[in-house]
């Protein structure tokens, strides 16, 4: 470790975690925008699509709230809390220190802001837009692309962290 590094109690961050983190953030984010997209113009005001069987659909919907429709009259609360989290996970990206942790951020990042695309510049308006989501399972509620990020990023880190680590590599 660095010095300036153990004086601070700092590790610094390696150049192929950022490579991972930014390349998989943007990834996710442009993947949730452009199925988004593709959601907005194929399948809002048509009926259900089964695609395998009654297992998956897709379904279009606009969500006021978060996951399973919940704090639908928060919409602005929800966004604020949005922009706190992506900033606080773009602050911190300098501490992940081991490589594994890099793909769950890349994964929460992305994941944010794509949903915090919705909210900000969607219907009706500016930090009280609806969140898009278009893929159906059964007794499941609707999600998309950047709902199945978050989910996925938020199970691998309570993996990591159980299995005795944290992103910044100590174990306190």
């Amino acid at each position: 470790m660095h010095a300036l590094q153990t004086e601070r109690g700092a590790t610094l961050i390696r150049t192929s975690h950022w490579r991972i983190i930014f390349s998989g953030a943007l990834a996710v984010y442009l993947l949730d925008l452009a199925t988004k997209i593709w959601a907005v113009e194929t399948l809002e005001g048509k009926p259900v699509q089964y695609v395998i069987g009654r297992f998956l659909r897709w379904e279009f919907a606009r969500n006021p709230g978060a996951a399973f429709s919940s704090f639908t009259g928060a919409t602005f609360a929800l966004t604020a809390i949005s922009v706190f989290v992506l900033l606080y996970l773009l602050i911190r990206i300098p501490r992940v220190s081991i490589r594994a942790w890099s793909y769950p951020w890349a994964g929460l990042i992305g994941g944010v802001m794509g949903n915090l695309t919705d909210r900000l510049f969607r219907d009706p308006g500016p930090f009280r837009g609806h969140v898009v989501d278009w893929i159906g399972l059964p007794n499941w509620a609707l999600f998309n692309i950047a709902d199945s990020a978050i989910v996925l990023s938020v199970a691998v880190m309570a993996v990591l962290s159980w299995r005795g680590g944290n992103y910044h590599g100590d174990n306190r």
